[in-house]
């Protein structure tokens, strides 16, 4: 996650509010306050303090009721009896109702919002989910799911009154005016830089916050972060690998910022143009040439300082997909043999044709790295040295998934951050994925729609895991996607903050006893 070049007016942060108890976390810049659609983990990180979701976690990972008093499961799986806390209102006062949530779960499915949206899992494709009641909702299913906790974890009720879907969604203004159910409401307007958030007295559920307030920021680049923790700008924010490094070793910030770093279920990663009408790299043996082209041992010697953990299995060791299966290192020898085999052949200027003349050349998109060796730069150094050609265009963030959205380009090189399930997943790899654009790498393959559909309505545990490992395998042999190394979360924790936790996943939001569980001590 790369911080953008945006300018923040820090004298936002005074006035008349309680300044001892405000919580300033540093964040990178998120899209949208509307929980319809959001778009990446910035967006889930800046709701979650907005809005109650059905089901939380509780530290230990596991999920708990939140808006819910209770679920209970019939038929087999079949069926699904929600039941809403009594009490419970919006922050406009109005009440939490059922028909609250059978209008997020329809407006989840509208082609306009599933097109923004990936974050809903498996809720758009319940079967069937009716109000009976003011509190009580009942969700049928043709086949059981054992994604189902997951699948209400990601389900963030919005108010039916405000909510309403347009043509243009991301223009509505409700995106910065939410109007949520969580404990902390909005103040004023927020934007993609910029949220501040007060404690709401009318909240009545499970999970309250501890601080006054909270106000989200987007650091300038550029900025000295300690500065801003010496002078209680800054409480918590992600930093850079050195940075990090700086402050752990006491060159930085002594007495006042602790670093803590933890793994983070997410990875750093090449995605792939399968698409033969659009890029060579819809040839497998291409592919797997590129796969023999990683940079590990030059990453290696980068991050000595900070090392990550090489990817083996698309998902990491935090997941209970994760396959732990030995994979072989990279090797250009082997990419060599790959390309030699497949008939591209070496031409005098170093670049290999192939029968039909087309030089095998790619281009390669990427957000703008923290330093000069970023891993695309690093691939195309290294794939040089087998024939190929790989030009790094550096664009914004947004822009690389644009491009990867409209399968603009060979080579897209960002990072992925793994949800829960790893159902969540599938759109990445499927048919259906295809079609909303979130399969980015036009990756086809009937197996793997069967697959994930196995996965998706298997509930003994032991039987699911079976399942993704052969997922995990097929995206090992095929390379749509192609991990390179395990992140690691890495913090600046102000030592007047008190509180902060972090789930199984790595993450420090979106869980109980998470942000809401922060406070500053005096």
């Amino acid at each position: 996650m790369s911080w953008r070049a945006l300018l923040l007016s820090f004298t936002l942060i005074s006035g008349s509010w309680a300044a001892e108890d405000r919580i300033r976390v540093g964040m990178g810049e998120w899209t949208t306050l509307n929980p319809l659609l959001l778009s990446q983990d910035t967006d889930s990180e800046a709701v979650d303090l907005l809005f109650d979701r059905l089901v939380t976690l509780d530290a230990k990972g596991d999920f708990i009721p939140q808006l819910l008093e209770s679920w209970t499961i019939l038929q087999g799986g079949r069926e699904v009896v929600l039941k809403l806390r009594p009490g419970m209102t919006w922050h406009d006062g109005s009440p939490i109702e059922a028909e609250d949530l059978v209008f997020t779960w329809n407006a989840l499915r509208l082609p306009r919002v599933r097109q923004i949206a990936d974050t809903a899992g498996g809720l758009v494709s319940f079967d069937n989910l009716t109000a009976e009641g003011p509190l009580t909702v009942r969700i049928k299913l043709r086949r059981p799911r054992g994604t189902l906790l997951s699948d209400l974890y990601n389900f963030i009720p919005v108010p039916r009154h405000h909510y309403q879907v347009g043509a243009k969604p991301m223009e509505d203004p409700v995106n910065f005016r939410p109007v949520g159910s969580g404990p902390y409401r909005i103040v004023g307007v927020g934007s993609t830089t910029h949220a501040l958030m007060e404690r709401w007295p009318g909240y009545r559920g499970a999970h309250p916050g501890s601080a006054f307030s909270f106000e989200l920021v987007v650091p300038p680049a550029g900025t000295s972060v300690v500065p801003e923790f010496e002078k209680e700008r800054l409480h918590f924010t992600r930093v850079g690998g050195l940075r990090y490094y700086l402050v752990h070793k006491g060159a930085q910030g002594a007495g006042t910022v602790r670093a803590v770093s933890v793994p983070l279920a997410s990875f750093e990663a090449f995605f792939l143009n399968c698409d033969p009408k659009r890029s060579l790299l819809g040839d497998l043996a291409l592919r797997q040439a590129i796969s023999e082209l990683v940079p590990w041992k030059d990453m290696a010697r980068a991050q000595r300082f900070f090392p990550t953990r090489l990817a083996t299995s698309f998902w990491p060791p935090e997941s209970w997909a994760y396959d732990p299966e030995p994979r072989a290192l990279p090797q250009v020898s082997r990419a060599i043999a790959i390309l030699d085999s497949a008939g591209w052949k070496l031409g005098p200027d170093g670049i290999r044709r192939d029968a039909k003349g087309r030089s095998l050349s790619l281009v390669a998109y990427e957000p703008a790295p923290s330093t000069n060796q970023s891993v695309a730069k690093l691939l195309a150094i290294q794939a040089a040295k087998a024939g190929v050609k790989i030009e790094v265009r550096t664009v914004s963030f947004p822009d690389v998934s644009a491009k990867a959205s409209d399968h603009v380009g060979d080579i897209w090189s960002y990072g992925w951050f793994l949800a829960l399930d790893p159902d969540v997943d599938s759109p990445l790899f499927t048919r259906e994925g295809y079609l909303t654009k979130a399969n980015v790498s036009s990756y086809l393959n009937p197996e793997m729609d069967r697959l994930f559909d196995a996965g998706r309505h298997t509930l003994d545990q032991a039987a699911r895991k079976r399942i993704y490992l052969q997922i995990s395998a097929l995206i090992y042999r095929d390379k749509p996607i192609i991990p390179i190394d395990y992140m690691q979360a890495r913090v600046l924790i102000h030592r007047r903050l008190q509180g902060v936790d972090f789930n199984r996943l790595g993450q420090s939001y979106g869980f109980w006893p998470g942000r809401r569980g922060w406070r500053l001590n005096p």
